[in-house]
């Protein structure tokens, strides 16, 4: 009997334990929760900016029949309220898990710039995607790019040495994001018209 009161009692106390970190866990993510959220928000538009530098602004968009690696569309548009670009967020799988990225498109359907907001690709390897080396080889391409191990053509980048799936997972998040961009400028007869 003596052994079934002591299994009870420590029973209990593990009981309290668990309930009172349980609820330490939840208001501390009462407390945490908007903050995250405020500069995971601000990082985006950090992003959002440095892939379409002439922009002030970004307005949300609702684009129809968009590829689900696209998470959000943004007009872009500058100090007088005119738009300069579309900024495009896309989420693409990659050898480490997913890869989110910004991605910049003039209202001439051209890339202006990608920008890796987060990866867990493998260091050395996957993880040069975030050098300019790489990203900066978008710059200027249209829809339909491809990666290729060779010497790049004109809507081709280099893949990363060592690291295809990530270059083509990059690349599939562009594209997605081109293919977006021409869904607005379509639509609208251009992004100026």
């Amino acid at each position: 009997m003596k052994n079934a009161v002591e299994i009870i009692k420590i029973g209990a106390i593990l009981f309290v334990i668990t309930a009172v970190s349980a609820a330490l866990l939840a208001v501390l993510n009462g407390v945490t929760a908007p903050i995250i959220a405020a500069n995971q928000e601000q990082k985006q538009t950090e992003s959002m900016k440095s892939v379409v530098p002439s922009a002030e602004t970004f307005e949300e968009v609702e684009v129809s029949g968009a590829d689900d690696i696209v998470t959000g569309v943004y007009e872009a548009k500058d100090s007088s309220g005119s738009v300069v670009g579309v900024c495009v967020m896309a989420s693409p799988a990659g050898y480490g898990g997913d890869i989110e990225l910004s991605v910049g498109i003039d209202n001439e359907g051209k890339v202006t710039g990608v920008d890796i907001i987060s990866m867990s690709e493998t260091a050395g390897l996957g993880a040069n995607a975030s050098k300019d080396e790489f990203k900066g080889q978008y710059i200027g391409k249209t829809a339909g790019i491809t990666v290729t191990k060779n010497v790049p053509g004109e809507n081709e980048i280099s893949a990363i040495s060592g690291a295809t799936i990530t270059s083509e997972a990059v690349t599939s998040g562009v594209n997605a994001a081109l293919e977006a961009a021409s869904t607005i400028l379509s639509e609208e007869g251009g992004l100026d018209g």
